[in-house]
């Protein structure tokens, strides 16, 4: 009876959540066996399509992936609570992944987890989850998790926006909820990895399951921008940007800094309102300041509500040099970098490593700006690099001697 228990315990329920009404500018996807379409067909399908969900529709494509051999029990197959897939790992280094890509964006994205534990007993795994989610541009979202301390603790993954679930009580009967919620941010890419933490004893792995609950999400981006960009035109500055979906958009305010601090309008650009295909848009600085430009926009619906961009630095005064950092060597307390264009989210500082170091940045009074790391940097090789997208990945070596 205990083994037999063993082998239904910990089960990985995937989004199930119940709603009488479904209002303007909420999705949901429902895989519970207790849902009156159950979409998730046949048992043990490892792709999924999820066609015309919410309001408005959009469709959500999802795909397992990884060690998908150690499924049992004919899973992933749906549950009274959700999706069902319950796993007979062999090691430490064998992780299904869960894949889930939206059409568009969506926003507020939200799904709970249950069953996280582990069992020392006579039985051998430990419970480990870890969430990362991306937006339309890449860039990584990290969520925010609510759980309960004595069933569970919270760890950062590789990067700082992997937020990982670790199961530390033996309670076969655990069903605290721990949620993940990505507020006021659109996410088009969520991937949930399953495995099996390091605190179980040497030895093979035994049968192991969570679940997951309550995939939901309250709109879709109502204006997905693809793209902003900044190129100097003699004294002067055009930006140029692209939209793949606009519902309900008004018009962009194009608004300038000199300090990162204070941005001001210095134009109107009104959009399509609302559009399925891909628009392109421009605008043109006449007057841009001394030294480096930053810009933004400011995106509005018709019910007056206002989304930022990211910020894009542009030196009309380059000397032309696409990332020049200095001084190189440096004590790594301040690290000077001037360009002729660049996109501040795709700004990065690693190590040798590759692991990211965090930072903030300085607007100068110079043709430049910079970047001060949030903890000390030790002597060694670092390089500071950003992603373009025309062409690729651009890198400078720093040395650091303390």
């Amino acid at each position: 009876m205990r083994n037999c228990y063993q082998c239904m315990k910990k089960i990985f329920i995937l989004l199930s959540i119940f709603f009488p009404t479904l209002s303007f500018g909420q999705g949901f996807i429902d895989l519970s066996s207790n849902a009156a379409i159950v979409r998730w067909l046949p048992d043990g399908a490892l792709k999924q399509t999820f066609s015309n969900i919410g309001t408005p529709p959009i469709t959500v494509t999802a795909s397992i992936d990884g060690s998908t051999n150690r499924f049992n029990n004919n899973t992933p197959r749906v549950d009274d609570r959700g999706l069902w897939l319950s796993m007979n790992l062999g090691s430490r280094n064998q992780v299904v992944t869960i894949n889930f890509t939206f059409s568009e964006p969506v926003t507020n994205l939200s799904f709970g987890v249950l069953g996280i534990d582990r069992d020392l007993s006579f039985s051998n795994y430990q419970d480990r989850i870890a969430i990362e989610a991306y937006n339309d541009s890449g860039a990584g979202v990290a969520p925010e998790i609510d759980y309960n301390p004595n069933m569970v603790f919270l760890t950062n993954g590789s990067n700082s926006n992997i937020k990982v679930l670790s199961g530390f009580a033996a309670d076969p009967l655990e069903n605290n909820l721990s949620t993940a919620t990505f507020r006021n941010s659109g996410i088009k890419r969520l991937t949930i990895a399953y495995g099996s933490g390091s605190d179980v004893r040497n030895g093979s792995l035994s049968t192991q399951g969570i679940f997951l609950s309550g995939l939901t999400w309250s709109n879709i981006v109502p204006v997905q921008l693809i793209y902003l960009t900044g190129k100097t035109e003699g004294n002067r500055v055009r930006l140029n940007w692209a939209t793949a979906t606009e519902i309900n958009s008004d018009f962009f305010s194009v608004e300038r800094s000199t300090d990162l601090k204070q941005f001001d309008a210095i134009g109107k650009i009104i959009s399509a309102g609302d559009s399925r295909k891909r628009l392109e848009y421009n605008f043109l600085d006449d007057g841009p300041l001394p030294g480096i430009n930053y810009y933004r926009l400011k995106q509005v619906d018709k019910d007056g509500t206002s989304e930022f961009s990211k910020i894009i630095a542009v030196s009309p005064q380059s000397s032309g040099a696409r990332l020049v950092v200095y001084p190189n060597p440096s004590d790594g307390t301040d690290i000077k970098v001037q360009f002729d264009n660049l996109e501040l989210d795709a700004l990065k500082l690693v190590n040798i490593l590759g692991q990211e170091i965090p930072f903030d940045m300085q607007a100068n009074t110079t043709n430049s700006m910079t970047i001060l790391p949030k903890r000390s940097l030790e002597t060694g090789v670092y390089f500071v690099t950003y992603l373009t997208t025309d062409k690729g990945r651009i890198t400078q070596k720093l040395l650091v001697n303390r």
